[in-house]
């Protein structure tokens, strides 16, 4: 013990000093360290639930987010097989019209044959009355009124005919 003297070192100091850490430790200890336990357990209690809940809003959104895809899948294809609907009505209507307009089509053009035809025929019978006049005149004029009248018509008629059925 006289060597830890002549180095400086009091027995009772030592022992003071520990006791004096000891109440210090103990003092801190029931003071400082219980309640930073008791704040820190409770710190973690609200972290460990907040992340529960985070958990649960997390399955939440994700059952929200599975079951929005779902219905927007679903309403996708009823979307599709509408479209698909309004092309096979659209194509049905396009073809039901051109038969139609083909129909009209076919009927405008045989009206107009038919009217062609009409007026072909009376343009000829208007051309054979004026030829048949002007022959008359001719032949009036060169016979100069020795024949008849009623003969040279019957005659340029019947000329007329034989000359048309030869075509």
């Amino acid at each position: 013990m006289d060597k830890l003297a002549n180095l400086g070192i009091d027995l009772g100091s030592i022992i003071f000093y520990i006791i004096n850490f000891g109440i210090v430790l103990a003092v801190l200890s029931y003071l400082l360290y219980k309640p930073i336990l008791k704040f820190i357990d409770q710190r973690r209690d609200e972290i460990k639930n907040s992340i529960q809940e985070a958990e649960k809003l997390k399955k939440t959104f994700e059952e929200g987010l599975a079951k929005s895809e779902a219905e927007r899948k679903k309403v996708e294809s009823e979307l599709r097989m509408e479209l698909d609907n309004l092309h096979k009505f659209t194509n049905q209507k396009k073809t039901e019209m051109i038969a139609e307009m083909e129909v009209a089509r076919t009927s405008m053009l045989q009206k107009a044959q038919e009217e062609i035809d009409m007026r072909k025929a009376g343009i000829i019978k208007d051309a054979e009355d004026e030829v048949k006049k002007l022959m008359t005149r001719i032949i009036l004029q060169i016979v100069e009124n020795k024949v008849p009248e009623d003969v040279i018509q019957d005659s340029i008629k019947s000329a007329w005919n034989s000359q048309k059925t030869m075509k």
